[in-house]
């Protein structure tokens, strides 16, 4: 017998005895000559017999059988032994037949062959696998080399500042680029950078959004937001979906970049007057970035809204505590940074802070600082007048109202000059001259009521009011006053629509005309793009315009009333005055008195009775604030 054979012998007995070991067998005498038979030992044997709890009534026949055999004489006895003689045992279930030894091999060389058959299918596969792997990796490298050709052409003109061209180049690519690829993103950004090369910044922003939207883990993400700020700068672009810039986060980014993206989403937020989140992302800007100033402005300006106007309310004296440490911290980086737009805004609103509580002194110092050169300028020196004037320093405040009718700020709309003018005229029994400044307001801003209701009811809609006001298409006979015209433009609101509108007008045109270098189906998706913009940027400009002459058409309603309450006062005033005259008279006053009297009114007046602008030629501008009135009181 070959070792293999006994082998599987051995195999057959141990699955036998672990077979018998169950408590559903029970040993026969067949059982125990076939475990001989393969050879397992003796005391194997008597093991198995003793832990089944077989019994065994073995008759002579038995017994023979078992001897001839071979069977050992050690289990001969323990099977003798298990049966304690009586009768004999109920014959045992038959045990199933073990398999022969030739179904046993062909059932192995089955498994072989299956093992086998998996084994060769798996390498198949694997080298599929690896077949397909290097297809896909060289499929990927040609792409790159195309990818790459075809993005450093478009680069290499943007460089040039071949702009053009290169928005050109990278849109083809675009055009046969898969989404969702590193590369087409890349190309995009490409894209959008030479549109802002060639001014086209509305198309340019939105190329931008739409990069920075792809999230914060790509590489375009940095780079496009830089974009879309340069581009918000050119072309006002603060759509609400900026508000998912929110999503991102950009604490892995350098400080520099956080601090920009922090303010620009605060910006955002107070645009929108939804202050709370405003706050959130403005105080997030580090004292060391680059919009420092601009954020401490901003939040000065919102805890000014929250302090409300209840000055005897808590949270009134808290914000605005609160919004001066804001507007001194943007006074000190604006002037450390070479801001000086932003540290006048400041001391503007810090003088405003001052003359709301009443503290004229501080306001007045807030309002000085505010320098001749600066677009703050004018309000400061208007407003510093109020001061002076409320604070009891008439000859101050009326000095700085007489300089502002001088011909540098002729086009301001300053109707409150003048009735200032003539209270103060007024209270000084200076009562021809009260009548004289009024008759001003009606010459120079009451007169205005009437063209500018004419312009309102021609031009109603907000599209026929940006024609006729930006445009200036109107009819003849219908067109708004200049001075009136002057007062919208100076609205820092209408200025940015304005820009904006302006500047998507030229990127229409700019477009049409590189229609022959873009191509016709470049140029309409360009055209689609900021025409959309346009209207609606005109619209909202239409808005503002119909919002602003409202506003003027009210305030002009205002001083209408103003004027008659004040003619009022001064016709009562001045009967008053004729009361004490004669009453005077009769006293036997001397006309030695009353040449007293008109030396002293006469120090304001040269030639005709009142002059408006006493200074000729050049004056020093950093005196304006200095100049006081030579007014005297005359009343008896």
């Amino acid at each position: 017998m070959t070792f293999r054979k006994s082998l599987r012998r051995v195999f057959v007995a141990v699955a036998l005895v672990a077979a018998l070991a169950t408590p559903a067998w029970a040993i026969t005498t067949d059982n125990v000559i076939q475990m001989h038979k393969s050879g397992l030992p003796a005391q194997v044997i008597v093991q198995t017999i003793q832990s089944t709890g077989s019994t065994f009534n073995l008759t002579v026949a038995e017994l023979k059988k078992l001897e001839d055999a071979g069977v050992p004489k050690d289990v001969i006895e323990a099977m003798m032994a298990s049966g304690g003689g009586g009768a004999p045992a109920p014959a045992p279930e038959p045990a199933p037949e073990p398999a022969p030894e030739d179904d046993l091999e062909r059932l192995r060389d089955q498994e072989e062959a299956e093992k086998a058959r998996i084994e060769e299918e798996a390498r198949i596969r694997e080298a599929a696998k690896r077949a397909a792997d290097a297809e896909r990796a060289k499929m990927a490298a040609e792409e790159q080399r195309r990818v790459a050709g075809a993005l450093a052409g478009a680069r290499e003109a943007l460089d040039d500042r071949e702009c053009h061209q290169a928005a050109k180049l990278f849109d083809q690519f675009l055009q046969s680029a898969a989404p969702n690829k590193p590369s087409t993103a890349s190309g995009k950004l490409g894209l959008a950078d030479a549109l802002y090369c060639l001014g086209l910044y509305g198309n340019a922003a939105e190329i931008y959004l739409d990069l920075v939207n792809l999230g914060a883990e790509t590489d375009v993400f940095a780079p496009a937001f830089e974009g879309l700020r340069r581009s918000s700068k050119r072309v006002a672009f603060n759509p609400v979906t900026l508000e998912a810039l929110t999503n991102y986060f950009v604490g892995g980014q350098s400080q520099a970049f956080q601090d920009s993206y922090n303010y620009f989403l605060g910006k955002f937020f107070f645009d929108y007057n939804r202050y709370d989140e405003a706050q959130k992302y403005l105080g997030e800007v580090s004292e060391a970035g680059d919009d420092y100033a601009d954020a401490q402005y901003l939040l000065g300006l919102v805890a000014v809204e929250n302090a409300g106007e209840d000055q005897e309310s808590e949270d009134f004296g808290r914000n605005l505590i609160g919004a001066s440490q804001f507007f001194e911290r943007a006074v000190a980086a604006g002037e450390a940074k070479d801001e000086p737009r932003v540290a006048h805004l400041a001391y503007l609103a810090l003088a405003r802070i001052a003359y709301s509580v009443g503290l004229f002194d501080v306001a007045i110092f807030y309002y000085r600082k505010v320098p001749s050169d600066s677009t703050s300028y004018v309000n400061a020196l208007h407003e510093a007048g109020w001061s002076y004037f409320l604070k009891g320093d008439v000859k101050r405040g009326m000095g700085i109202f007489h300089t502002l009718d001088g011909p540098d700020w002729e086009e301001y709309f300053l109707p409150d000059t003048h009735l200032l003018e003539a209270t103060v005229f007024m209270n000084n029994c200076h009562f021809d001259f009260a009548h004289d400044a009024l008759q001003r307001i009606e010459k120079n801003y009451l007169s205005l009521k009437a063209p500018l209701q004419n312009f309102m009811a021609e031009y109603a809609s907000p599209d026929a009011l940006y024609r006729a006001f930006v445009l200036q298409q109107t009819r003849k006979g219908i067109e708004l006053p200049h001075l009136l015209r002057m007062a919208v433009i100076s609205n820092a609101e209408f200025y940015d629509l304005y820009t904006t509108v302006t500047q998507l007008r030229r990127e229409v045109a700019a477009i049409e005309k590189g229609r022959a270098r873009f191509g016709d189906d470049l140029t309409k998706r360009l055209l689609e793009t900021v025409q959309s913009k346009q209207q609606d940027s005109t619209l909202a400009l239409g808005i503002k315009i119909n919002q602003l002459l409202q506003g003027l058409d009210d305030e002009l309603t205002d001083l209408e009333e103003q004027v008659t309450e004040i003619r009022i006062e001064i016709d009562e005033a001045a009967a008053t005055e004729l009361e004490k005259q004669i009453e005077e008279e009769y006293r036997g006053e001397s006309e030695e008195a009353q040449a007293v009297e008109s030396q002293a009114a006469a120090l304001v007046f040269v030639g005709d009775k009142y002059v408006t602008w006493p200074f000729e030629g050049e004056f020093w501008a950093d005196e304006i604030n200095a100049y006081r009135s030579d007014l005297q009181e005359v009343c008896k």
